[in-house]
């Protein structure tokens, strides 16, 4: 009975054991690595000389460029989190409502982005946001601007090209979301008088506001994180974290600094999530039994 009643309860750990020996020295022994050099000195010939110091993290603090670079990179996490929320909603809405037997070629259009190549898709995207691409093609050829849009190499381009990217990343959790809403809640709300937009506003919009946090979350993670479409389409006059984090490390050799860099990007993350679920709790209180 003894061994019996062991091996019920040592069976979920030996499930997760693929996962934790994934995890633990795949992700927790590098970000430790990080959080420990990120306390170091930066050597002049690269490196890091072990030390116990906050002065990395003093002078992210104080230095009003790193300032910048962190309110820029913020602010376009923001922004695509938001727009990827705005465009994101109604096109779940509408797979979970009226796709029908379209449910299932819409869901593939939104899961065969995560598996092309990022590389392929922002020169895919250079080509459509340069000046003689397809965007400025149509707008010069409806005569709606004179001249071409800057947008390749601007934050516009690379913001819209994120915005692609990470889009599916909002539709997944929303669809989930949306999808556990009972059919029953809509009938009820419009027999008691309630217009299709009231229904929306006050039983759609607060019982898929999981799904809206969790995709918020997601894309803001992602885009604080990116490397490749800054990199490519955005502009050395509007820094952001991830090619700033690179720069230190490879071009100054300065690699605390850079840990630093890093670990303030992962408290960041930590911080928004913490924040964001504290406050769903307190305004969707319901969303515990989701």
């Amino acid at each position: 009975m003894a061994s019996r009643f062991s091996l019920r309860a040592a069976a979920p750990w030996l499930w997760l054991a693929p996962v934790l020996l994934l995890l633990v020295p795949f992700f927790l022994l590098p970000v430790g690595v990080l959080f420990r050099n990120s306390f170091g000195r930066d050597s002049p010939s690269g490196g890091v000389q072990p030390d116990w110091t906050l002065g990395n993290y003093l002078a992210i603090a104080t230095d009003a460029y790193y300032a910048e670079v962190f309110l820029n990179t913020v602010a376009v996490a923001a922004g695509v989190g938001l727009a990827a929320l705005v465009v994101g909603y109604p096109f779940a809405w509408f797979l979970v409502r009226w796709a029908g037997r379209w449910r299932t070629l819409l869901l593939w259009a939104v899961y065969t982005p995560l598996v092309v190549s990022v590389v392929v898709r922002v020169f895919g995207w250079m080509a459509i946001t340069a000046d003689r691409g397809l965007i400025n093609s149509v707008l010069l050829g409806t005569g709606l601007v004179d001249a071409p849009v800057k947008m390749l190499y601007e934050v516009s381009g690379m913001s819209l090209g994120m915005l692609h990217r990470y889009l599916p990343l909002m539709v997944l959790p929303l669809v989930g979301a949306l999808g556990k809403i009972d059919p029953s809640l809509l009938s009820a709300s419009a027999n008691l008088g309630a217009g299709g937009w009231r229904t929306l506003r006050r039983v759609v919009l607060p019982l898929s506001l999981p799904g809206s946090v969790a995709g918020f979350q997601l894309v803001f993670a992602s885009v604080l994180s990116d490397y490749v479409l800054p990199h490519l389409m955005g502009t050395t006059r509007f820094r952001l974290l991830a090619p700033l984090l690179y720069d230190e490390a490879m071009s100054n050799l300065a690699w605390a600094t850079a840990a630093a860099i890093g670990a303030t990007m992962i408290l960041l993350v930590v911080a928004l999530m913490a924040t964001s679920n504290l406050a769903l709790r307190r305004v969707a209180p319901w969303a515990r039994t989701l």
